[in-house]
């Protein structure tokens, strides 16, 4: 039953003339703004958005790079919005095993005399602000219907770009990461 008919259930008596042709432009407009209520409860969960991902996406201060599918772009929000924050090596692996890539950290220590030996390498002081991420493993997006959208490729997998700027945004300020993908 649509709104039309129910408008004119609700009226006393029937009435017939212009006031047909008025409860069904008032149904057609409340129909309209049933349909509208109904997308947007299917949008306010960022794991099924289409129509505002985008604006999940700039809530969440994520740009996507060029012809990344839906489901990817899907799993950044999550994952942004579920980030709690943390310092450990444990908290950036973990974070990065949720992204699909598998790293290792190494935190680059200067040269110390009676802690190093001969063939290790030489820092300076300074370099015990750099951290090296070695990346060995990566996501990959298959096209599955019902969560890809026309037109998308059936392979996929994100740019290095993803994982480089998710921990650059949540590392250390005084910090700084250098990426080894060997």
């Amino acid at each position: 039953m649509n709104h039309a008919d129910i408008l004119k259930l609700l009226f006393p008596v029937e009435l017939q003339g212009g006031f047909d042709a008025d409860s069904a432009m008032e149904g057609k407009q409340l129909d309209a703004a049933q349909t509208s209520a109904e997308t947007l409860l299917k949008e306010m969960f960022p794991e099924a958005s289409l129509n505002l991902l985008s604006s999940w996406e700039r809530v969440c201060g994520l740009s996507p790079a060029p012809n990344e599918p839906i489901q990817s772009r899907r799993d950044h929000v999550v994952q942004k919005l579920r980030e709690h924050g943390g310092l450990s090596r444990a908290y950036y692996i973990a974070l990065a095993a949720a992204m699909g890539y598998t790293i290792t950290i190494e935190e680059l220590l200067p040269f110390m005399c009676g802690w190093d030996r001969c063939g290790d390498p030489l820092y300076v002081s300074e370099v015990r602000w750099i951290w090296r991420v070695n990346v060995s493993g990566y996501p990959i997006y298959h096209f599955r219907a019902g969560q890809s959208a026309a037109g998308e490729r059936l392979l996929w997998w994100p740019t290095q770009a993803a994982l480089e700027n998710i921990l650059t945004d949540l590392k250390p300020a005084h910090t700084h990461i250098i990426f080894n993908y060997s």
